[in-house]
């Protein structure tokens, strides 16, 4: 096991989930999990120009559900706050799951939503689309009145972001009581704020701003105290549960595979040729309130328990010399642009998929263990097992199994005459 030092969370491509994590939820066998959202905002339309002598009314959040959900089933109460960010988020900056950001701890408003799970798993899959749940939070009238008086598209602090983003800061999005964790759709026009005004002829004005097109990310932390990951403390350390092992998007507990013995044994073998390999994980734990990883992806990590990347002249050497046994991060998932992942036999991404019916992973990597043969010289001993389906930092679903129960299997020839295993 290992608990990564870095897993970006952030929206960064519009070829990935746009998603911001929000809730809590008691998961006995990781603890309890927490995800808060936060994003900048963003002026929607900059030509705006409000009629002389307007009046502000109100400010009001919108926040529209992707379905996305973990934690408890049925229906419950997930109630938030909504708090204004203190610190300017950056743009050079990559935020990650333990990213910390300052916000005032007095509140701009709070909600309360009902959550059904099982309504929630139905919409998720309908291929349609076309369901809308949101939640509408009124906010404080002191911060309404700020954004009504910068509007203005004659002003530099309004219509150019860099500038408006260091006196608007942003949205903190925290959870108060929950035993479910949702996704926020951040990218729909049906998340927006919006502030109320109107002129002296009491028509009805409303300039809106949007959260999709700045910083946004969700940070999660798990208090795993009573459970076998405990102890678990340091990030980027090694650590070996007595029992299991864990994959946990999100907070990134990776299981690490160390190909070590498996370099020792065919060194043993000269000239090996691999007719078959089979990567399995079996008997794989079933909990119907924990939805497991649907597709598992072998991501290759450094010696210091970080995803390897193509980050030097040599990475990308070793890259062409695997001679498309790998792919780049990018075709996974955005947040791991140059990340370095393990490709099946026709060159595309490795991925272990998980059979309902059997209860296990499986995948048949021939030709990428026979690479790893032929280039013994260069070994990739160590390779992380994460999610790619859900996307590893938009979700908190975990897989767990026993360490006894990750196999890999070879069939192979050796190079002796009338002598075949």
């Amino acid at each position: 096991m290992v608990w990564l030092d870095s897993l970006s969370t952030q929206n960064v491509s519009t070829l990935q989930t746009n998603r911001l994590l929000l809730g809590q939820y008691n998961d006995p066998q990781l603890g309890v999990v927490r995800a808060e959202s936060f994003a900048n905002l963003r002026p929607s339309v900059l030509t705006t120009q409000v009629p002389d002598f307007s009046t502000y009314d109100s400010v009001v959040l919108q926040i529209r559900f992707d379905f996305y959900n973990y934690g408890s089933r049925g229906e419950t109460n997930l109630s938030f706050k909504v708090h204004e960010i203190t610190e300017e988020l950056d743009f050079e900056t990559v935020y990650y799951s333990n990213s910390e950001v300052a916000y005032n701890p007095v509140p701009l408003g709070t909600a309360t939503a009902a959550i059904n799970a099982e309504y929630f798993d139905q919409e998720a899959t309908d291929t349609d689309k076309d369901s809308v749940l949101t939640v509408r939070i009124k906010l404080d009238d002191d911060f309404g009145l700020r954004l009504f008086g910068s509007i203005d598209p004659e002003d530099e602090n309004y219509t150019n972001f860099t500038l408006f983003k260091a006196i608007f800061k942003g949205l903190a999005i925290i959870p108060e009581s929950a035993d479910k964790l949702v996704g926020l759709n951040i990218a729909d026009a049906n998340t927006v704020l919006t502030v109320y005004y109107h002129d002296v002829a009491d028509v009805k004005y409303t300039n809106q701003f949007i959260i999709s097109q700045g910083v946004t990310f969700s940070k999660i932390s798990t208090n795993r105290a009573g459970t076998e990951l405990a102890n678990l403390t340091q990030r980027s350390v090694p650590f070996e549960p007595t029992l299991n092992r864990y994959i946990q998007s999100g907070e990134g507990l990776i299981t690490k595979l160390d190909l070590s013995k498996f370099y020792a044994y065919i060194d043993t073998i000269p000239n090996l040729l691999l007719n078959s390999a089979e990567l399995v994980i079996e008997n794989v734990s079933n909990d119907p309130n924990y939805a497991r990883n649907k597709d598992l992806v072998l991501a290759a990590l450094t010696e210091y328990n970080q995803f390897k990347t193509t980050k030097t002249l040599q990475d990308t050497l070793d890259y062409i010399e695997f001679g498309g046994s790998l792919v780049i991060g990018g075709l996974v998932n955005p947040d791991l642009p140059r990340s370095l992942f393990a490709a099946d036999d026709l060159g595309s991404l490795l991925t272990l998929k998980y059979s309902e019916n059997e209860s296990r992973y499986q995948s048949f990597p021939t030709f990428f263990f026979q690479k790893l043969i032929n280039l013994r010289d260069n070994p990739y001993p160590s390779w992380a097992l994460i999610s790619s389906n859900p996307p590893i930092g938009k979700s908190v679903n975990r897989t767990i199994f026993s360490k006894d129960n990750l196999k890999l299997k070879i069939y192979y020839t050796r190079p002796t005459p009338n002598s075949n295993e």
